[in-house]
């Protein structure tokens, strides 16, 4: 049978990708997790693509994280981690030079905010609830969590979220106003919000959307100087193209 975990779809110059696996609330596979790569990947070379919005099927949630049933079937979490490692989504979503955006609702939890942390524009419905177990299952958050939810809310706040009850979970209000989300809206307009963001920045050239992002992603860790080098290389490329 095909897998239809993952749905992967295009209209105009708009990608979509929906976690499907609604009965476990899109909790994700290693077979999900390689088709979220290919359909990352195709995204990523399409020329025509300007714009991805990601999202969860189901009323129950964008995505309750990895799938432990399967995690735990494995012959070793390490050998888990290995198998991960031979496909670095995590690392692609850190890396894609095009823009992503997050559509979340119902439950956000541990991959599922990893992912939602290395979106560009993350919109919410008002149910979404998030939170970062891993700890409680003895494992970190491995998924880039340690590295990009700090960056998105703060060292302090992602910390108490890392380390703190497995059942403190933030809501969406609290998620906005420590810079997580963009946007907080109803579940019935939460796709049609995600997809007008996705409208807007499809207007623009393709060109320009991905020397932003570069310019934004390979001058974070560099010295403001080198930065700035970089944003003026990226800036005569794009008016070359125009």
């Amino acid at each position: 049978m095909t897998d239809k975990s993952i749905v992967y779809s295009k209209k105009n110059s708009i990608v979509s990708i929906k976690l499907n696996r609604p009965e476990s609330i899109n909790a994700i596979t290693q077979s999900m997790r390689d088709l979220i790569y290919d359909a990352l990947m195709a995204y990523s070379y399409d020329e025509e693509a300007k714009a991805c919005v990601i999202y969860g099927a189901g009323e129950k949630g964008f995505c309750s994280g990895a799938d432990l049933i399967e995690f735990g079937k494995s012959k070793s979490q390490a050998e888990s981690r290995k198998i991960r490692k031979q496909r670095d989504l995590w690392g692609l979503l850190s890396q894609i030079k095009k823009p992503l955006i997050a559509a979340v609702h119902g439950y956000v939890i541990g991959a599922g905010l990893e992912i939602t942390s290395l979106c560009d524009i993350r919109i919410s419905a008002e149910d979404a609830v998030f939170a970062m177990p891993e700890v409680a299952h003895g494992f970190i958050p491995g998924a880039g969590g340690t590295q990009s939810f700090p960056r998105a809310i703060g060292k302090t706040h992602a910390m108490r979220q890392f380390l703190g009850d497995r059942h403190d979970r933030m809501t969406a209000k609290r998620a906005y106003e420590l810079g997580l989300l963009h946007k907080i809206v109803s579940y019935d307009d939460l796709l049609k919000t995600a997809f007008s963001f996705a409208e807007d920045i499809s207007l623009n050239d393709l060109t320009l959307l991905t020397a932003i992002k570069t310019a934004a992603i390979d001058g974070w860790y560099k010295p403001i100087s080198i930065g700035l080098d970089l944003e003026n290389r990226l800036m005569e490329k794009v008016k070359l193209n125009n």
